[in-house]
């Protein structure tokens, strides 16, 4: 592995210009994303050369070194995300931005990302819902992907791409849950009904059983952490419909665990409650018209099961991680009562172990 800069200060035009191909004179970094990104630091970089792009955006680790001490380096999230666009990047059926250069330091976990900048296309906030047109568009790239990928051959040969029941993930993610439960109920989980705070006072016990349900065969290749602030919609007819980011999550498992969290986090509660059977329907006939039969049945529980397991992302989120600003809060708090509702629309907390 070559020398890769682990921070926007070592970042000089002739590096650029190196891993771009191009003759980048001058280049000026403006930090975005604060607030909107949970587990990374984002820089828009603004070029000059005469056949440079006209800015890039870089990707570097969270400074945040809790996060990135208990969460993002055994978890092997930065790993997952780099090997990802070595390994697949556009080839995929749910694009993600092109990748110039991708870099993963297996002794230290820093990285670097150098990604094609997503501006011109259209993007939404999360804080205020996906639109029901939207949506559909998610759900049918969703699909793509996961039929793409279905029980696919091409798993060995990932051997970054793992299920969640893999150490040292159930033991993990327990633990990083129960230490950020107490800060969670804090800074977004004032409003939760009785039988919710039970849930989470419980949901360390339970994780092992979740990542066994949601993780029988068949699978797929699931981007984890499928949000709004993450979806870049098209512009220009040639655009793709919706491109990616953050494939830092990802894992092997059922395929309604990808739209359970969308549907339950990025929509709003009236939206999703007047669109959502008919989201999941489209997405079983995607699904169907790849040759891919999910049967009603598993396609429901699995669903109820994956809106109760993703409770934990605005959990863990909140009391694990450095709060940025007050828009992260508004983020975690809108993730925290779409769980919480869509949890009890679907009387998810009925399916347990016991």
């Amino acid at each position: 592995m070559g020398w890769f800069p682990v921070d926007p200060q070592f970042v000089t035009p002739g590096w650029l210009s190196e891993i771009l191909g191009v003759d980048v004179h001058e280049c000026r970094f403006e930090q975005i994303g604060i607030g909107i990104g949970l587990l990374g630091r984002l820089y828009r970089v603004h070029l000059e050369g005469p056949a440079a792009p006209s800015s890039v955006v870089l990707k570097f680790p969270t400074l945040d070194l809790r996060a990135r001490a208990a969460v993002c380096e055994p978890l092997e999230f930065y790993l997952r995300e780099v090997r990802f666009y070595q390994d697949v990047g556009l080839a995929n059926p749910l694009p993600p931005a092109r990748p110039y250069f991708a870099a993963f330091d297996e002794d230290t976990h820093d990285f670097v990302l150098v990604l094609e900048d997503l501006r011109r296309l259209r993007n939404a906030d999360q804080t205020v819902g996906c639109t029901p047109a939207d949506a559909e568009i998610v759900v049918d790239a969703i699909a793509r992907h996961h039929a793409y990928w279905w029980d696919s051959d091409r798993f060995t040969e990932l051997g970054w791409l793992k299920p969640y029941t893999s150490p040292p993930f159930p033991e993990s993610l327990a633990n990083n849950f129960a230490t950020g439960w107490p800060r969670f109920l804090e800074v977004a989980g004032a409003d939760l009904s009785p039988a919710l705070r039970a849930f989470g006072e419980r949901f360390p016990s339970l994780v092992r059983w979740y990542l066994e349900q949601i993780t029988r065969p068949p699978v797929t290749f699931l981007h984890g952490d499928l949000r709004l602030d993450q979806l870049f919609f098209a512009v220009d007819a040639d655009d793709p419909p919706v491109t990616a980011l953050d494939w830092q999550i990802t894992s092997l498992g059922r395929g309604a665990y990808d739209m359970a969290y969308f549907l339950s986090q990025s929509l709003a509660t009236e939206t999703r409650r007047n669109c959502e059977i008919d989201l999941i329907d489209r997405y079983a006939q995607r699904l169907a018209e790849h040759g891919i039969n999910y049967p009603a049945t598993e396609l429901q529980r699995d669903y109820r099961l994956t809106t109760a397991w993703c409770f934990a992302y605005p959990v863990i989120g909140a009391g694990q991680f450095d709060i940025a600003n007050d828009r992260q809060v508004e983020l975690l708090r809108t993730m925290a009562n779409g769980a919480a509702v869509a949890i009890e629309d679907h009387d998810a907390l009925a399916l347990r172990p016991d």
